[in-house]
């Protein structure tokens, strides 16, 4: 019993066991050396690379780049910003803060991009740091829409809508994601080959600015990227229509402008079976329910019933009784209503600034 005793005193004195060190975990992608205490977190951040690795891959056939390597920590540490790029030793160190599912993707998907283009200027002898803020911010949002495909046509809707970017903000990194991402869509498009778009790229990993690129390809790059922004948002159709698009869609699809002989009038849909013999006007129909039916699986769900009692109505408007069609086009109209009614509860709810319903 005593020297039992003795043993729990001496335990209890002896120095605290100090705690054992946190397992750390690794994956090797071809951007970087993924590192962190979390198994999770560091095959969230190893995916992000190996998608940014497949845009420079397939999209502009550029080989993995040489040493000196890239060693990106997934850690919180404090003091630090969520996202620090250094040099120790030859080698790229990108250490971030993952934060907030919200937050995660975007730094995720910055921390690979810094990472690759702090290599390719370390490769040229440059600073890591000298690329330009549009450069990292363009690479990360093609990390993003390698790994969520959605979000192309997500941007491209947005920048149908949006009032465009300055190029002065995009190059300072103060433009929206989406800017950034058209911008760099833009340029690859302009410069066409995978061989210069590589040289475009490598040039602003080493801080060549892009406007002095720009100034070779256009008198005036501001006019270039308004025009191009534009070609690059208009040859590109959604695969699917959000809300606005559908309504905006609707109201013109519904609108009829005719000259039934007093010059250009807008016509209602109540009253237009009345001129439906006039030459103009069928050739107009037709032409409509060619477009309907080509485009109504893209409509947003919202409207979906508003685009099929249309249908309705245009598909019987050569043939069917006048009564018949008042009574179809009153369907429409109160399915109309309520789609005003749903969208507008939608985009409250999603704290957006909703129009008052036309």
């Amino acid at each position: 019993m005593l020297s039992l005793l003795a043993a729990c005193a001496w335990l209890a004195a002896a120095e605290p066991v100090p705690p054992v060190p946190a397992h750390v975990y690794s994956n090797d992608t071809p951007v970087a050396l993924v590192a962190g205490e979390k198994l999770a977190e560091v095959s969230f951040v190893a995916a992000h690379c190996f998608a940014l690795q497949r845009h420079l891959e397939f999209a502009l056939n550029l080989p993995p780049v040489p040493p000196p390597l890239a060693r990106l920590e997934v850690a919180d540490i404090a003091g630090l910003a969520p996202l620090e790029t250094r040099v120790a030793a030859g080698t790229v160190l990108v250490v971030v803060r993952l934060g907030n599912g919200t937050e995660a993707p975007g730094r995720a998907a910055e921390a690979a991009a810094r990472a690759w283009l702090a290599r390719v200027a370390l490769v040229a002898g440059k600073p890591a740091n000298v690329s330009e803020p549009w450069a990292r911010q363009a690479l990360a949002c093609e990390v993003i829409a390698q790994l969520r495909p959605s979000m192309n046509d997500y941007w491209y809707r947005e920048g149908r809508q949006a009032i465009p970017s300055t190029l002065a903000d995009i190059v300072a990194g103060k433009a929206p994601d989406r800017e950034a991402f058209i911008f760099w869509r833009a340029l690859r498009q302009t410069l066409g080959s995978p061989v210069e778009q590589s040289k475009a790229l490598i040039a602003s990993a080493h801080g060549v600015p892009v406007l002095k690129l720009l100034a070779t390809l256009a008198k005036s790059p501001d006019e270039w990227w308004l025009v191009h922004r534009a070609e690059l948002l208009l040859s590109r159709a959604p695969v699917s229509l959000g809300l606005y698009e559908s309504a905006e869609s609707l109201d013109d699809i519904s609108r009829f402008v005719f000259d039934v002989g007093q010059g250009d009038e807008v016509i209602s849909g109540k009253d237009l079976p009345k001129y439906r013999d006039l030459p103009a006007v069928k050739a107009s129909m037709q032409a409509r329910l060619s477009g309907l039916r080509r485009e109504i699986l893209r409509q947003n769900p919202v409207f979906h019933n508003s685009w099929r009692t249309f249908g309705a109505w245009l598909e019987r408007f050569p043939t069917a009784k006048p009564e018949e069609l008042a009574t179809l086009w009153a369907e429409y109209q109160q399915e109309r209503k309520l789609s005003d009614e749903l969208r507008r509860e939608v985009e409250a709810a999603m704290n957006l600034v909703v129009p008052a319903a036309k």
